[in-house]
């Protein structure tokens, strides 16, 4: 017998590309699902968009957000939604592979994991693929996570149990990556399917325009959450900064 998987989508103005976020969800293979959507204030249609796609399948409920509080926040609502025994992420520009959830939790299953990820590849604004992808390893330690974040929150399964007392913190622009490493150091196992069972969407423009902002918060951190010394700090923003290049070196972000 399966054991529910709860879903979990932040929103926020995506009327644009959440129709096909959720109709990815909606196309798994594995269907023990609640889908639990945040819709973060949106001040375009989303919520409206969010509302028609509730009232054609019941597994989809939308959690309205009054006032806009960023996506750690929504996370960290859903999370307290969520009653499945596993735990998806999904970003609301993102979009599955049919066979996603059903390898992932699979993969729990066989590996004894508190979190597994997956590959990913890359598509343009249009949802079209770059010919770009991004190939993870199959194991996972605080030392590697420390020189290359490769845990996309769209690949990500675990088991509900493991978040215990963690929570998203917004204080951190990456809060993504706090979150995976707050897991590791509390002694989470976590390990990745090479397959390429997501498409990640990128904005080229917005990358670009936020390359300098990202390194300063990677540092951020290194520095303030990790209390790396100034020396190891150096050293793994250097592993940063190359890995960042080798990811998106030759992607094509244009139709």
């Amino acid at each position: 017998m399966k054991s529910r998987c709860s879903v979990i989508i932040p929103a926020y103005n995506c009327a644009a590309t959440v129709r096909s976020t959720v109709e990815s969800v909606c196309a798994q293979t594995y269907d023990d699902l609640e889908i639990l959507i945040a819709d973060d204030a949106s001040t375009d249609d989303t919520l409206a968009l969010l509302t028609e796609l509730a009232g054609g399948d019941d597994r989809i409920r939308v959690i309205p957000i009054l006032q806009n509080g960023g996506v750690a926040n929504a996370r960290n609502v859903l999370f307290s939604h969520a009653s499945g025994e596993y735990l998806a992420f999904l970003d609301s520009d993102d979009l599955w592979l049919p066979e996603k959830l059903e390898k992932q939790i699979a993969l729990l299953e066989t590996s004894g994991a508190d979190l597994v990820y997956s590959s990913y590849d890359f598509i343009n604004e249009m949802g079209k693929q770059t010919g770009k992808t991004n190939l993870v390893p199959k194991q996972c330690t605080f030392s590697a996570l420390l020189k290359e974040n490769f845990i996309l929150p769209s690949t990500v399964v675990m088991r509900t149990s493991s978040l215990q007392n963690h929570r998203m913190d917004g204080n951190y622009a990456h809060e993504d990556y706090v979150f995976w490493l707050s897991l590791l150091q509390d002694g989470r196992k976590a390990v990745g399917n090479p397959e390429v069972l997501v498409h990640y969407r990128i904005d080229a423009s917005s990358r670009s325009a936020n390359k300098r902002k990202a390194a300063k918060n990677r540092w951020i951190v290194y520095r303030r959450f990790l209390h790396l010394n100034r020396l190891a700090a150096t050293w793994y923003f250097c592993n940063y900064a190359f890995h960042g290049i080798i990811k998106y070196k030759g992607l094509r972000t244009k139709s």
